[in-house]
């Protein structure tokens, strides 16, 4: 009797899909916003190093001009790919929640999965602990996925084939239905 007991520990609890769906969202949006916090603190900074550049002219500063417009293209640059970041996470909340609504959780996953799989690429060089995020994300999509029953990554015919492996696919089905043909020639005699 005593080791029921301690097997209790062992059990593990089954969230409902909603839950797991809602906490996915909930963790995005955290994301989203510390995204949203970075990009209103590059947007004030891109304001002020523009208003630098208005007076180092007025001032004829060129060389100083030239110092902040190269710093503005680089963080206008950043700022490009925090916003476009930013967009791809609202997407793919909105479609979460949409797919909580119209159950369709399982024509929608895989591709949502791949879009935080790309952003998680992308951010991981300039915030590696979203990127870390957007893969614990994407494990609940995976655990998600299989309490359905559907696997969308494992839904395609197998690895994808190129015309050279086709070719040796076809030259090694031909060896080997020759030499089914010769075990056999040698059974019969």
């Amino acid at each position: 009797m005593w080791p029921l007991f301690k097997r209790k520990k062992d059990v593990k609890v089954v969230q409902p899909l909603s839950k797991k769906i809602d906490d996915a969202v909930g963790r995005l949006e955290v994301v989203r916003s510390r995204l949203n916090n970075r990009v209103r603190v590059l947007e004030a900074r891109s304001r002020e190093l523009f208003e630098a550049i208005v007076k180092a002219q007025a001032e004829r500063d060129r060389d100083r001009a030239v110092l902040y417009a190269n710093e503005l293209a680089e963080l206008r640059r950043m700022l490009r790919k925090a916003i476009h970041s930013e967009l791809s996470l609202e997407g793919v909340i909105h479609r979460l929640q949409t797919v909580k609504d119209f159950d369709e959780l399982a024509d929608v996953l895989a591709p949502l999965r791949e879009i935080l799989l790309q952003v998680g690429g992308d951010v991981r060089g300039i915030a590696p602990e979203l990127a870390d995020n957007l893969r614990s994300i994407t494990d609940t999509f995976d655990e998600v996925s299989v309490e359905l029953g559907t696997f969308p990554e494992m839904i395609g015919a197998g690895p994808s084939i190129d015309d050279e492996a086709e070719k040796i696919l076809s030259e090694a089905s031909a060896i080997a239905a020759e030499r089914a043909k010769s075990k056999l020639g040698e059974v019969e005699i």
